[in-house]
């Protein structure tokens, strides 16, 4: 697991998300699919607003030269 800031471009060591009970299960349904296809690899969630944004990415050996260059970084050897 890597948590990471893109704004601040550090890693983190945890974090806390306050979701409503929709934008839960949406994220819940998006993690589902990734984990079920990883070779989509990643998934928006956006609230309703659009302001604020969860990015989930699914990494494997398969996958990993998907992901940019900045994200191979963070990720280190899958």
């Amino acid at each position: 697991m890597r948590i990471y800031d893109d704004q601040s471009k550090r890693v983190r060591t945890s974090v806390t998300l306050f979701l409503s009970p929709d934008e839960a299960s949406e994220l819940a349904d998006r993690a589902r699919a990734l984990a079920d296809d990883p070779r989509q690899h990643h998934s928006h969630l956006n609230d309703a607003t659009y302001e604020r944004e969860i990015t989930v990415a699914v990494y494997t050996r398969d996958n990993f030269a998907q992901f940019d260059a900045e994200s191979r970084a963070v990720i280190g050897d899958p």
